[in-house]
């Protein structure tokens, strides 16, 4: 019996799952992690999470939603479960999210923006008293463009675009370093490394320019599927470059069922990252085939209790010497320095003085000096907190601005940061209402971007810096009001138009061609024209401290910029009359000395009038413009 014995209990024990070796990642800088399995589960069928993962995010049972269901219920069990698991096993837990347009309360939506604030105030204290000592946090996940139809939600309550365009983002990252002050605070979205990388780095990077709290970028990674290593290289630098600022891979995963597929996928991609100096870590979405989101679960490393291909050669990856030692921007997976670079304004006038603070301290070191730089050049040097400096932009343009924290080790710490200066808006007059515009031609500017609408000779408007959208080569950039019918509804014509010389149905807002005719602009169809009732039609409402919206009274929408009226929510403009502006140019040579029909260019050459080049060009004493 003792030899059966011994076959039967061996044989059982090769059925049993194993892990060939424990923890993946054996880089003491960066982690691999994953997510729990079915809510709840660390370790699954046998499986157990930390033999293969060192570092855990719930994949929702630390979402609002999940915690809160019900209004002042606060159910924190099975976020318990995944944040005492990796108390236990020493590796970080990562808290998964706090604003999010999706998996938020249903009671939240019925309540008025203030309100909302206040529960998420509530939602943040709550979870402080619950986890007061968090080290990574996804703040704000997928705010970028229509990703989630419902951060409106969230976008109202925390204050809304205001100067920066996401300054409920920094809002919400405010609100989580007043009471996480040594967490990694992340910002995360999709989509990042395929369709929306030029908004994603927009976000991100106002972000950073205007001081805000954040700590990292997070890429979820879903969207690599079938993506080239060459081509993933290619744009994950071309983020980096932009922000320059410590990435997480926070949600990779490859649905797919075939074995061959996935493992190739990962030979692709996970290289790049995890060798990347500037990658903290990685977190994979799932790992047990069939409980993963995407795919009918076919992103699962684990199969019928079998490690797939990908896995395999994972584990192989994560052995070699590249993959033990490649560098992070937080040794020991914590965060030592908290710095950040908040300039008064991220869009300065050229010629005006702006304070520039940084904000700096230390986890466990001290603080021996700041220096700020500006385009690599020393603008000053601080012992001592407020470390706030003034800077004076001498030309419009980019500033790139570094800090650099000196301890008392003689260890740097180093943060990025931005901002563009324009020409000042030379402004006659601000109005305040529609009765004082009366018909008065004015301009419409956004001040927070520092743009003008102006229109063009190919029937659209244009949007653009100041000094591009005054430019005399404009067709035109003033307009006047015509009353239609109720006490707010207007048209917006050029200032020698009428609203009858629109020709066809109307379009959104005319504006002033050189001819001086109005034309169709802002169209949705290829016809450039806009064929609803009321699509010429505004309804103008002026806000104190805010300026005018303008809603289109026949999609129902505000216009934002150049593009058509179909946003939600209002952008205000100012509406005013600029100081005297010159309508000619003093030639460089006599005026004696240039024939009253000849052509010359503005350094006074005389230019061959039947064969002219796109530019400004001098004819009588006067500019005219060929496009």
């Amino acid at each position: 019996m003792k030899p059966f014995f011994r076959i039967f209990t061996l044989l059982a024990a090769l059925m049993l799952p194993v892990a060939v070796n424990a923890q993946l990642s054996q880089n003491k800088d960066k982690f691999l992690g994953n997510i729990t399995t079915g809510w709840t589960n660390m370790d699954y069928e046998g499986f157990k999470f930390s033999d293969y993962w060192n570092q855990v995010t719930p994949e929702n049972a630390s979402k609002w939603d999940c915690v809160e269901g019900t209004k002042g219920s606060f159910q924190w069990y099975n976020c318990d479960i995944a944040y005492n698991y990796a108390k236990q096993k020493g590796f970080p837990f990562k808290f998964h999210c706090f604003v999010w347009g999706s998996q938020y309360p249903k009671w939240l939506k019925d309540l008025t923006p203030e309100a909302r604030y206040q529960r998420i105030v509530k939602w943040m204290d709550a979870a402080k008293a619950k986890y007061p000592n968090l080290e990574l946090i996804d703040v704000v996940n997928e705010a970028v463009g229509s990703h989630q139809a419902d951060t409106y939600v969230m976008r109202e309550a925390l204050g809304g675009d205001g100067e920066t365009g996401y300054d409920w983002i920094i809002k919400a990252f405010e609100m989580a370093h007043e009471r996480w002050p040594n967490a990694i605070l992340i910002y995360n979205d999709f989509n990042t490394f395929q369709w929306d990388t030029d908004p994603y780095i927009d976000l991100v990077r106002t972000l950073r320019d205007a001081g805000a709290p954040i700590d990292a970028y997070g890429c979820q990674s879903h969207d690599l599927g079938g993506m080239s290593g060459s081509a993933f290289q290619a744009v994950m630098t071309k983020i980096q470059n932009a922000v320059k600022m410590p990435m997480y891979i926070t949600e990779y995963d490859i649905a797919d069922e075939s074995d061959a597929n996935q493992k190739w996928n990962y030979q692709q991609h996970f290289p790049i990252m995890w060798e990347a100096s500037y990658c903290a870590g990685v977190t994979l979405w799932g790992w047990h085939y069939g409980m993963t989101w995407v795919g009918n679960g076919s992103s699962g490393l684990i199969k019928d209790k079998k490690e797939r291909s990908a896995l395999t050669w994972l584990r192989e990856y994560m052995q070699t010497d590249k993959a033990k030692n490649a560098k992070s921007p937080f040794p020991g997976m914590k965060k030592e320095a908290s710095v950040y670079i908040k300039p008064a304004t991220i869009r300065p006038h050229v010629g005006e003085p702006i304070d520039i603070e940084v904000r700096a301290s230390m986890r466990t070191k001290t603080i021996q000096s700041v220096a700020l730089y500006a385009n690599n050049k020393l603008v000053g040097t601080a012992a001592a907190a407020p470390y706030t400096f003034s800077y004076t932009p001498n030309e419009a343009g980019r500033y790139d601005l570094k800090a650099v924290v000196t301890t008392t080790d003689n260890a740097t710490y180093e943060r990025m940061g931005g901002f563009k200066a324009t020409a000042a808006l030379d402004v006659a007059k601000r109005f305040a209402s529609l009765t004082e515009i009366g018909s008065t031609a004015f301009a419409i500017v956004n001040e927070a971007d520092q743009k003008a609408i102006y229109g063009t000779n190919n029937q659209n408007l244009g949007y653009d810096a100041y000094e591009n959208a005054f430019d005399e080569g404009n067709s035109g950039y003033l307009f006047k009001l015509v009353k239609t019918t109720g006490g707010s509804l207007r048209w917006l014509i050029p200032p020698a138009g009428s609203p009858t010389s629109i020709g066809g149905s109307p379009g959104y807002l005319n504006p002033q061609p050189a001819t001086g005719n109005c034309c169709f602009i802002l169209g949705l169809n290829s016809q450039n024209g806009q064929d609803i009732k009321n699509g010429a039609v505004w309804d103008i409402q002026y806000v104190d401290g805010k300026g005018f919206s303008l809603k289109n009274v026949g999609t129902g929408k505000y216009l934002k910029t150049n593009d058509a009226a179909k946003y939600d929510e209002p952008t205000y403009f100012t509406f005013c009359t600029l100081a005297a502006r010159s309508n000619s140019i003093e030639p460089l040579r006599p005026a004696a000395d240039m024939a009253s029909q000849s052509v010359y260019t503005l350094d006074g050459r005389r230019a061959p009038e039947g064969r002219l080049s796109k530019g400004i060009y001098i004819k009588n004493g006067k500019k005219f413009v060929v496009k």
